[in-house]
């Protein structure tokens, strides 16, 4: 009993010892998280289905209303268009795949501004520019990417033979979201990030396919924030 007595003394004493000695915000600050995600494009309009992620970040200059922010999300994402019962399929090759699914990596560098910039509370928005890695599969995990064409083996073309793209595209991921901060820095915050991949083949399907402009991913992230570093110490005053 006296060790446990000895013991909630050390932590209470380290974390009064704390509070006086460091400053109010930390310098860095890292960001880990679990995230829901979705796609749209010409096999789904909308985000109709909803899969897993995660992410983690490195907060910089966090002490600040301005921002620097390195994020590397993953997602798993997946799409398919119903068959029309009114619409006549193509009587030949190319048969564009009516379903994907794609495991996705988004390496970014943004800065995020905080609208509220409390002492424990942040409302913010974020702009980037990345680097955005897929490569859609269809049901049985065959890459669609190299577009065989194996016809005695039922294995057909799925674009044309002129649309040839990379596994990466470059990336304006925006992000809005919220953060809540304890008394000791740590935090959990709510956010939306539109990935905005500059590509339009994340689905294998462009030419062939009836929505214009490129596909889209999101996400809806959970995260939790955890104190890195702090800087010097230095008299109270207004932080921008």
């Amino acid at each position: 009993m006296k060790y446990l007595l000895l013991l909630a003394f050390f932590i209470c004493s380290f974390h009064s010892y704390s509070q006086e000695k460091l400053p109010n915000r930390p310098k860095s600050v890292l960001e880990i998280g679990i995230a829901l995600g979705s796609y749209s494009g010409d096999l789904s309009p909308t985000f109709s289905k909803v899969n897993g992620g995660l992410n983690v970040g490195l907060l910089m200059r966090a002490q600040k209303r301005l921002n620097l922010r390195l994020d590397a999300s993953y997602l798993y994402l997946q799409g398919q268009k119903l068959n029309d019962p009114n619409t006549l399929p193509p009587l030949e090759p190319p048969f564009p795949n009516n379903f994907f699914q794609s495991h996705t990596l988004n390496t970014s560098l943004s800065v995020q501004f905080n609208i509220v910039n409390s002492r424990h509370f942040r409302l913010y928005v974020a702009q980037g520019l990345g680097v955005f890695y897929y490569n859609p599969m269809d049901e049985d995990g065959n890459e669609l990417i190299e577009n065989l064409k194996d016809e005695p083996n039922g294995i057909f073309e799925t674009r044309n033979q002129n649309e040839e793209y990379s596994n990466f595209a470059m990336s304006l991921p925006t992000r809005v979201g919220m953060t809540y901060y304890f008394e000791n820095n740590f935090g959990f915050g709510l956010s939306a990030t539109f990935v905005n991949p500059l590509t339009d083949y994340l689905d294998n399907v462009s030419e062939l396919g009836n929505v214009n402009g490129n596909d889209q991913a999101m996400s809806i992230n959970f995260s939790c924030f955890i104190p890195l570093s702090y800087g010097k110490l230095s008299s109270p005053r207004k932080e921008n």
